[in-house]
């Protein structure tokens, strides 16, 4: 029984907030992916020395987020195509997953339309 988690970062949240944590077999989750939905961030500290999950999972849904989905999960940061072609890119790493996603775009755009 798979119970992978995700994180969402919140659109116009703050740095220094935690991720709500999503189970991807809770099919409630699937709104947030829909193109123009909303992300939910919640109220919290982090740890000194821990990685800034959600400053790197802001910056990649700036840069990327009308094209992709993005989450994080505990092995590291994903992407999926808003348009549904192609399978879910992963990477351990913000930079590394930019590179999948800019390699992916290069070879076939993402509207950035989408309805």
């Amino acid at each position: 029984m798979g119970r992978a988690a995700a994180y969402c970062a919140g659109e116009g949240s703050a740095p220094g907030r935690q991720l709500m944590r999503f189970r991807e077999d809770n099919p409630k989750d699937e709104i947030l992916g829909a193109p123009g939905a909303g992300r939910a961030a919640v109220s919290g500290g982090m740890s000194p020395g821990a990685p800034d999950i959600l400053g790197d999972l802001e910056f990649l849904e700036h840069h990327w987020g009308s094209a992709y989905l993005i989450g994080a999960e505990d092995a590291g940061y994903t992407a999926v195509r808003r348009d549904g072609k192609g399978a879910k890119l992963a990477a351990p790493d913000r930079d590394s997953l930019v590179r999948k996603i800019a390699t992916d775009y290069t070879a076939d755009p993402v509207s950035r339309d989408l309805p």
